[in-house]
């Protein structure tokens, strides 16, 4: 019984530091509705259709071509979280993004897209101003100078006033643990606990 109550106990913090665990190196920085990545010549900004400002952001933009990847090692995903007050990514358009396919247009949802090969990375909302891509496949990884894309929607009229994030240069196809999840483990644990102590009190 106490070897299960330990293996149990390490299962729990294993999904909670895998939930706040740092998965690359690769940082973008900006301030305003644009920016450049560190040490590469990528720019995102927020995107124009005819002067008329779009919720979206990404890099190059909606519909406005693509962009080469400029690190040397490999990346099999990104995170990215938004700042600025009242900004909230729309989570209906993730649905749509990870279903429609390689679309670099408003009708394509949120998704990010590699090409030369074309890969669609599945998107993760990790927060109300945060998300992830991730490649569900060790092949769908994008090399230096191959051609991407990224679009990302919200929800608010809100325009981040900075943004940040990482390239993830290790396979890791399964998003971050929802807080519901690791509160279920916690949970079994302490029944765990409880059935125990039943016990030795029997």
């Amino acid at each position: 019984m106490k070897r299960m109550l330990l293996a149990i106990t390490a299962a729990v913090f294993a999904v909670a530091a895998g939930a706040g665990s740092a998965h690359a190196n690769y940082a973008f920085s900006g301030t305003g509705s644009s920016g450049t990545l560190v040490a590469a010549s990528e720019t995102w900004s927020f995107n124009y259709d005819n002067a008329v400002l779009e919720q979206d952001w990404g890099s190059p933009g909606v519909g406005a071509g693509v962009v080469a990847y400029g690190e040397s090692s490999p990346a099999f995903g990104m995170v990215i979280t938004f700042q600025g007050e009242g900004v909230v990514i729309d989570s209906s358009s993730i649905a749509v993004g990870n279903g429609a396919g390689c679309v670099g247009s408003t009708f394509g949802g949120t998704t990010f897209c590699t090409l030369g090969p074309t890969d669609i990375w599945q998107a993760f909302q990790t927060g109300p101003n945060s998300i992830e891509f991730l490649a569900q496949d060790s092949s769908f990884f994008l090399s230096q100078n191959q051609d991407y894309f990224v679009n990302i929607f919200f929800s608010s009229s809100s325009v981040p006033t900075g943004f940040s994030g990482e390239w993830l240069t290790e396979f890791s196809p399964t998003g971050v643990p929802e807080p519901v999840s690791v509160a279920l483990l916690a949970t079994g644990l302490a029944g765990v606990g409880v059935v125990r102590r039943r016990r030795k009190s029997a």
